[in-house]
């Protein structure tokens, strides 16, 4: 995902904010959900997915370090582990470090604030972490209607889409256009 693109979180997230069946199978049932675009995890591997809101951001800490083969699980896995802003930065590597890792999981909004993020008090943390075999698929807040064209769900679909929006509204105040 070097150069910003992923296809595979791009489908899945518009398909998501364009219909509310495959949603609700998404966070109930992911693995269905991802054969529904005809796509299969690879054996032994599972997903868990889960809905930031403009309340709730869930950040996954990343999963020990192993070579995983190109595939969408892997796409999944680089989306739900990329942190392109600097002050999450830290989130990057910091997850392989117990210390860190304990400390971020007992308290995420004392360690962001250290990391140099303010969440707001409405805002709840949800800390998530990858495993070599378990993985977080961490579905964006959609838009309101108002904000969400056909434009934007193609630019998706393409595989334009922005790590950064998953976790916006714990960065500072957010306009969804600022993304396209």
């Amino acid at each position: 995902m070097g150069n910003g693109r992923n296809e595979t979180m791009g489908r899945i997230i518009a398909r998501a904010w364009s219909d509310s069946a495959f949603k609700d199978l998404l966070l109930a049932d992911p693995k269905t959900a991802l054969a529904e675009l005809d796509w299969n995890l690879p054996t032994g591997k599972s997903v868990s997915a889960v809905e930031n809101t403009l309340t709730l951001t869930h950040l996954v800490l990343t999963a020990p370090r192993y070579t995983e083969t190109k595939s969408v699980y892997s796409d999944i896995k680089d989306f739900g582990e990329s942190y392109r802003d600097p002050r999450l930065f830290p989130l990057n590597w910091g997850s392989h470090d117990p210390v860190f890792t304990a400390r971020f999981k007992a308290d995420p909004k004392t360690a962001l604030r250290y990391m140099g993020v303010d969440v707001p008090d409405e805002i709840t943390i949800e800390v998530v972490e990858n495993s070599t075999n378990k993985i977080y698929l961490v579905l964006p807040p959609c838009p309101t209607e108002s904000e969400l064209s056909k434009d934007v769900l193609k630019l998706l679909a393409e595989g334009q889409i922005p790590a950064a929006l998953r976790y916006a509204n714990i960065i500072g105040p957010a306009s969804f256009q600022q993304f396209f």
